[in-house]
């Protein structure tokens, strides 16, 4: 009687247990696929840290929030720089300063400037992609795919359901690609907001790792980047507007008549675009402006 009523018990508890574990489990795996994922991003300007907290959209712009995180995952952005600093928005994820073919912050802010190898990153010794979330191909068969992604915007054919989106204020943090709409080569891209695929324009799906953070006070609509973060609370607020300040300071300090120096006929080489590259302009910081690090904190 005894025995049986050990067995009986024991097996109640492994039900219960096993009840626990599966709920465990779900609750793990909706964690993974949260709405809101959020992450953080330590940038530094002249040896003081300012650290940004974003949460991330992903129930409306899944693929875009998809390819950052897993390029945050990899460590991609550490120890890179803003590069590109504009009127209303600040230019970051492509590059860094190198010396002797080492990240090296010492570095001459305009000589030692060096793209980030995001092809080495992305892709296999075969030249295969290796991204998990692949929504871009060469072809409309789509047997060759590329390391592109699909830009979640209005003019790609991209809508969301009783929802208008988000758009650019204070802080906002947005997909950013150099590739002009002279580029009209079509692509093939896996349709986020509808259930298929289609084709468009290579400069609407180019994007590959850079991103930028909107520093105006004045709200603004999106049209040509997918903005798919916000600040996450008040402190970060205050942390970007601290290093702004910061670096108005060391301006006004230096009597410059700018932040930046024009870096000129930059070279982005792009085997999608006509000539296998094209060049920009940039407005590089006088004083480097440090992405330490990004990190996903809440998946």
């Amino acid at each position: 009687m005894i025995k049986t009523l050990g067995g009986k018990v024991a097996k109640v508890l492994s039900v219960a247990i096993a009840a626990v574990l599966l709920f465990g489990c779900t609750f793990l795996f909706t964690a993974c696929e949260s709405k809101r994922p959020e992450i953080t991003v330590r940038i530094s300007f002249r040896g003081e840290e300012y650290n940004l907290r974003y949460q991330l959209y992903r129930n409306l712009y899944s693929q875009t929030v998809a390819h950052y995180i897993e390029l945050i995952d990899l460590g991609y952005y550490d120890n890179t720089v803003i590069h590109d600093y504009q009127g209303d928005r600040i230019v970051g994820g492509g590059y860094t300063y190198m010396v002797d073919g080492n990240v090296d912050m010492s570095g001459d802010v305009l000589d030692d400037l060096t793209a980030l190898d995001y092809d080495g990153a992305t892709k296999d010794a075969d030249g295969n992609v290796t991204l998990s979330d692949i929504t871009v191909w060469k072809d409309s068969e789509r047997m060759v795919a590329t390391n592109r992604l699909h830009g979640e915007i209005a003019s790609n054919g991209f809508s969301i359901d009783n929802d208008t989106g988000l758009s650019n204020t204070f802080g906002a943090l947005g997909t950013y690609s150099y590739v002009s709409n002279k580029e009209k080569t079509l692509v093939t891209y896996k349709q986020s907001s509808r259930d298929g695929y289609a084709s468009s324009e290579y400069y609407k799906n180019s994007t590959t790792s850079m991103f930028y953070i909107y520093t105006s006070t004045s709200a603004a609509s999106a049209s040509n980047f997918c903005v798919f973060g916000k600040l996450a609370d008040t402190d970060s607020e205050t942390a970007l507007n601290d290093l702004l300040t910061a670096i108005s300071e060391y301006q006004t300090e230096l009597e410059l008549d700018s932040f930046t120096d024009s870096k000129q006929d930059v070279v982005i080489r792009d085997e999608f675009v006509d000539g296998g590259s094209y060049t920009v302009d940039f407005s590089v910081p006088i004083e480097k402006v440090i992405i330490e690090e990004m990190r996903v904190v809440k998946y």
